[in-house]
């Protein structure tokens, strides 16, 4: 009796989860007349891939169930609903009427349960919905950071990206927000992108910038090199090995000062279609030193070279991009004039103050002061030149996150909530980042692997 009542109950709750998309097709709905969403719901109604309910209205803000999504699917893909009565499911009967439709959709790989549950009746979450599209449309998956809220920890990462490079979705203000659920509208919206491509976005673009001594971008490689051209930015196809030249320091701006726009071990930030580039835009004559930065920037074909005039300055340095607007940090009490007398082996902190700021330089805005320790990338003119450069070894950027260490250990600032964090008390003089972990490299030479 209890197995009956049980039974029962599962059909009663999937017709109510399936039924609105049962219900025939209307040429209007009385509650998407305004909405952004109308043009995409209509779209699906027209084809009868989706309906509204017995009232005349749509809900389009009502969040969408994985049983509802299913029934999309199987009408806009016209998959053949399958007679293999071998799937089982715990929380649907193979007597009820979506038991063929949600089998269908398990068996194609599309919607996928866990421990033999398929459930039916829970409102699927963004990230699903990733996941199911890209599956659904065969969209390839992709590494490329999109979204500011979606980290490569995130188990849908690939799939989000995926369906954003297809231009299924654009996020809102850089997030993805991949754990709320998908309203009616939002999933009427995204189908029809995947099913239509003169429905898509006008664009894709990503919220999180790429930076590195050399950056992989849609299949190609980015750095500075030195070679035939003497110093360039080089463009390497991944695939087959190829590489060209795509600008060389003669294709930089010019005046009387002496400037380094190139010198290998540079880190590039590369920013949708455009390379930012921090340079040395004033050097000791005499020492060899850089005493000032500033900042290019040039489409990937090395086309379009823009000399900024923000952000700039003595001690502009550990340059970021993130959610359009542009990280750095500077100095907090004093232009430091660094010369011969510089050691970077003794362990000193100076307080930075990390700004941000519009991607044209201005607006600028206070984010954070903290300690950092005055150590460089080892990028200087030969090994006999002190190691001083754009960029505080004690100071990277991965994702969303700032990493820097000091004389108390190693912290962490989030962008996304701006809060500190302490990881470790280890006393570090370098770190790397994975997609996983941390590693610090301490005083000693010794590796740490800190979790992030």
């Amino acid at each position: 009796m209890k197995s009956k009542l049980i039974v029962l109950f599962m059909t009663l709750l999937l017709t109510f989860a399936v039924l609105p998309f049962q219900v025939q097709a209307t040429s209007q709905f009385s509650d998407v007349n305004t909405h952004w969403a109308k043009k995409e719901i209509m779209y699906l109604s027209e084809r009868n891939i989706i309906g509204g309910y017995p009232d005349g209205t749509f809900k389009p803000n009502q969040p969408i169930t994985r049983a509802q999504a299913a029934a999309m699917l199987i009408k806009a893909l016209e998959i053949p609903l399958t007679n293999n009565t071998s799937v089982q499911f715990k929380d649907v009967a193979k007597t009820s009427p979506y038991y063929q439709i949600l089998a269908t959709v398990n068996e194609k790989g599309i919607l996928r349960g866990d421990n033999g549950f398929i459930r039916p009746g829970e409102q699927t979450s963004r990230a699903q919905m990733a996941a199911i599209l890209r599956r659904a449309y065969k969209m390839p998956l992709d590494k490329q950071a999109t979204f500011v809220d979606v980290t490569p920890a995130h188990w849908a990462y690939q799939d989000i990206n995926g369906i954003a490079k297809q231009r299924v979705t654009g996020g809102s203000h850089g997030k993805f927000m991949p754990a709320d659920s998908v309203t009616r509208a939002q999933f009427s919206a995204f189908l029809v992108r995947a099913m239509d491509d003169s429905m898509k976005l006008s664009e894709y673009h990503s919220y999180v910038s790429a930076k590195g001594k050399v950056v992989e971008r849609n299949g190609f490689s980015y750095t500075v090199s030195s070679g035939e051209y003497a110093n360039h930015v080089s463009k390497k196809n991944n695939k087959t090995g190829l590489q060209e030249v795509i600008i060389r320091n003669e294709d930089m701006p010019t005046d009387d000062t002496f400037k380094v726009f190139l010198m290998p071990g540079f880190q590039l930030i590369v920013y949708n279609e455009e390379i930012y580039l921090p340079y040395w835009s004033a050097v000791g004559e005499m020492s060899e030193i850089p005493i000032a930065y500033g900042l290019v920037k040039f489409n990937l074909n090395g086309q379009n070279v823009v000399e900024m005039n923000q952000p700039s300055g003595f001690t502009f340095r550990n340059m970021f991009i993130w959610n359009d607007r542009i990280f750095y940090t500077n100095e907090k009490n004093k232009e430091r004039y660094f010369d011969y007398t510089f050691n970077s082996d003794k362990f000193m902190d100076d307080p930075l103050v990390l700004y941000s700021a519009s991607m044209d330089g201005k607006n600028q805005k206070k984010e954070l002061v903290f300690d950092a320790r005055v150590i460089f990338d080892d990028v200087r003119f030969s090994s006999k030149h002190p190691q001083v450069s754009q960029n505080n070894k004690s100071v990277l950027f991965d994702h969303s996150t700032m990493y820097y260490f000091n004389k108390k250990g190693v912290f962490k600032y989030s962008l996304l909530d701006r809060k500190t964090s302490k990881m470790s008390a280890i006393m570090a003089k370098d770190m790397e980042v994975t997609e996983t972990k941390l590693v610090v490299t301490d005083t000693k030479g010794k590796r740490h692997a800190l979790k992030k």
